[in-house]
């Protein structure tokens, strides 16, 4: 009877410890968290504009509507760390400049890396593509600079190819050329990595560069600074397929301006989608 006792009551203080420390400060976070507003046309978002977020968890976690939000960075918006120590809003990832070209690392990433480690944000990483660099040794670079320090592993979003129109230029070569070389550092970061990289591109460069079958497959990360997003501002090719659309490059947060971005779905589908991005059996860091 004693021992029985002391079970019930040892599974009670149990019980209350984990709602004490840890479920209800999860519940009181995702309350509590305010959620920004979309940008009005041609105008930045103001960190203080904001929108209530449902009363809801399960509502706000499940609901198709909802969206996540999130920043990208690279040296040019500096400290990321005073910004993240003073986050009040709900973004929900992050997405680093990592390498360009075949030797190039972003000074901040490093430090960029390590902030979002300790924060426990969803992150992810970048290489801005450079056409005239050999794209098998772009795609090592990138590769071991986001590896190495396990910055991307499997519970994390996929690596991200840039490419723009100041990606390409004479020394591409043709088209056809210039296309082969593209999917041969999409396919090498996929060998290398265990993941099905993502295309960060906007309308013309991805009309001009992207506009066969063969890019498709891949998720499209969409530059396009306006207030709705339509097949419109979207490569052809993609039709109305985007998985993450940069949406503001003047988001203003912490006195600091950010790249803002929306992920098509909420926080649920996005970890879905970044698990279906891991290559199957096939080994990840």
């Amino acid at each position: 009877m004693l021992k029985n006792l002391v079970l019930v009551l040892a599974l009670w203080f149990l019980i209350e410890w984990v709602y004490v420390e840890k479920i209800k400060p999860f519940l009181k976070t995702e309350l509590a968290t305010e959620t920004p507003l979309p940008p009005a046309k041609d105008k930045p978002i103001e960190e203080n504009t904001t929108i209530a977020k449902p009363i809801s968890l399960v509502k706000n976690l499940l609901t198709k509507d909802s969206v996540t939000y999130g920043l990208d960075i690279s040296h040019y918006q500096g400290d990321l760390i005073s910004a993240l120590n003073k986050r009040k809003d709900s973004l929900y990832f992050v997405i680093c400049k990592a390498t360009e070209g075949i030797s190039y690392i972003d000074p901040t990433y490093q430090n960029n890396c390590t902030i979002l480690k300790e924060k426990h944000v969803v992150r992810g990483a970048y290489h801005f593509y450079l056409c005239e660099y050999d794209p098998i040794a772009q795609a090592q670079h990138f590769s071991k600079v986001i590896t190495d320090n396990q910055f991307l592993n499997i519970g994390h979003l996929p690596p991200v190819m840039d490419i723009e129109n100041s990606s390409m230029d004479s020394n591409c070569g043709d088209l056809e050329t210039a296309q082969k070389n593209i999917l041969l550092f999409l396919e090498e970061v996929e060998k290398l990595t265990g993941r099905i990289p993502m295309i960060y591109t906007n309308k013309s460069t991805g009309n001009k560069y992207l506009n066969t079958s063969n890019f498709s497959k891949y998720h499209l990360w969409i530059a396009a600074y306006t207030n709705d997003l339509t097949e419109n501002n979207i490569p052809s090719i993609w039709e109305e397929n985007w998985t993450f659309w940069q949406r503001s490059d003047s988001y203003s947060y912490q006195e600091t301006n950010f790249d803002f971005d929306v992920f098509n779905g909420n926080r649920l589908e996005l970890r879905k989608f970044i698990r279906n991005t891991i290559v199957k059996n096939k080994p990840t860091k």
